[in-house]
């Protein structure tokens, strides 16, 4: 039977049941089965207290020893929830072999334009309220190696994000099958709910961002070095930050592989136990579609390029990926840098070329508190519980800045060869961010983020704004 006992995420996985656990308490009442006073010991009664002390060993044995829970405590990038020590509520089989956890998050924005905008900006909204996010996400988890998720996004529609089931025969093979977010690139490993910033940089206008695929991943050398192997769908939703799944319109696809070197990670200088560095590749055919979303600031406020309806993919697209992030201590970074060979063609003009773009970026975090940063957000020493008896114990929570600069470049013959609107999008953007965030608790967080973004035309056609700065004050709880 696997009836589940239940218990919150931040509990022990044996169902955190204090009637197994407790240490028995002398009793002053006699106890009929121990005390030969009272008559022989009822046989049924015996079995009966022998199957539930069993039954208590089996489920100690699996906290103690890790069966059941061995496997799928988190690895970053790789979407799942930790099984032990987390957030949200789980139900448990008493042999710990079955698992299901829910969990998820809200987050709410207010945005605005402290310097105004012209409203013929491409993307541009007015100021307001915005539910960002609302997903709730259900992990579970058949046996020992074989686990998945679901995580729908009801934010304003119904959209399914994640749907996948792993398969986890060893620590140096993990296969994935679903809609998921390829871990292309280190941005892309990031939870939404843990990102220093409102948003992911500009390389992700370049990036695979979620998609109908299959994965293969695992650690290697002792964990220090990881790869993941991937194909995936081909269409407008796969290239780009606000990722939209989307079914096959055609037999190509997209493949890309991906090394990660951990050197320091069991020897060598603390101070870089915990640096990584890396290369992805993507490689693949592109006719049907552009195979590319709008390209966007790091805001989302404004639309940098958008292909004309006619322009679709002319052959194949290839892009190269270094990327590397480092934490120690009170500060953390990351950076990443793509650059693109894509060949297009219009097939209202017949014209055609091979494009070659390219983006960068690089952020850091530093703690104001003595906490510290961390890829899967931070988690507060001293945790503020919304009680003045806290603030008054010094339990503010952590308070940290970050910055990040990012810069995309657009091949010059897009807007030679009219591929794209030359007044209303640009060739080049810079942009700038600045964040000031207010851990309260692992699960509530409170962001104030400033975004600046330099725009160039590739002529003096361009008529849109040269600038854009936008606020964002959002405030994230995660279940």
């Amino acid at each position: 039977m696997v009836c589940a006992g239940i218990a919150s995420a931040g509990d022990p996985p044996a169902f955190q049941q204090a009637d197994d656990l407790q240490t028995p308490q002398p009793s002053s009442e006699p106890n009929p089965e121990l005390n030969p006073a009272q008559g022989p010991t009822d046989p049924v009664k015996a079995r009966q207290r022998l199957r539930e002390l069993d039954r208590r060993l089996s489920v100690l044995e699996s906290v103690a020893v890790g069966r059941g829970h061995g496997r799928g405590v988190m690895e970053r990038g790789l979407g799942w929830s930790p099984e032990q020590k987390e957030r949200g509520f789980a139900l448990y089989a008493t042999d710990g072999s079955y698992r299901l956890h829910i969990n998820g998050g809200v987050q709410v924005d207010y945005h605005a334009y402290p310097m105004g905008h012209q409203a013929n900006d491409p993307g541009t909204t007015e100021n307001g309220f915005e539910l960002r996010r609302l997903r709730p996400i259900i992990d579970w988890r058949v046996g020992q190696f074989v686990r998945g998720q679901i995580m729908p996004d009801l934010s304003s529609s119904f959209q399914l994000f994640n749907a996948f089931i792993d398969v986890e025969p060893a620590e140096w093979a993990r296969l994935r099958v679903g809609v998921f977010k390829p871990v292309m690139n280190i941005e892309n490993q990031q939870g939404e709910f843990d990102l220093v910033f409102a948003e992911r940089s500009m390389v992700q206008n370049f990036a695979l961002r979620r998609d109908f695929g299959v994965q293969l991943t695992g650690r290697v050398l002792q964990q220090s070095l990881r790869y993941d192997l991937g194909v995936f769908n081909t269409s407008n939703g796969a290239i780009g930050n606000n990722s939209r799944p989307l079914a096959s319109t055609d037999s190509d696809k997209l493949g890309f592989a991906r090394l990660m070197y951990t050197p320091f990670v069991r020897m060598g200088p603390q101070a870089f136990r915990k640096l990584d560095v890396g290369v992805a590749s993507l490689y693949g055919t592109c006719i049907q579609s552009a195979c590319q979303q709008p390209m966007q600031t790091m805001g989302f406020e404004r639309i940098i390029f958008q292909y004309n309806n006619t322009v679709t993919g002319n052959g194949s697209q290839t892009s190269i990926l270094p990327q590397m992030s480092w934490f120690w201590g009170r500060f953390g970074m990351m950076s990443t840098f793509v650059h693109t060979w894509e060949q297009k063609i219009d097939r209202a003009t017949g014209k055609a070329a091979l494009l070659q773009n390219q983006a960068w970026m690089i952020q850091g975090e530093f703690a104001l508190t003595d906490d510290e940063p961390a890829f899967n957000r931070v988690t507060p020493k001293h945790p503020f519980d919304g009680t003045w008896n806290s603030f008054s114990k010094g339990n503010w929570g952590a308070w940290t800045i970050g910055v990040r600069y990012s810069e995309q470049q657009l091949d010059s013959a897009i807007f030679g060869l009219n591929f794209g609107n030359p007044t209303l999008y640009a060739r080049t953007a810079k942009g700038y961010s600045l964040a000031l965030s207010w851990y309260a608790s692992r699960e509530i967080r409170f962001q104030n983020i400033w975004e600046h973004t330099d725009f160039t035309g590739s002529s003096s056609a361009f008529a849109a704004s040269g600038t854009s700065d936008f606020f964002i004050f959002r405030a994230t709880l995660i279940y």
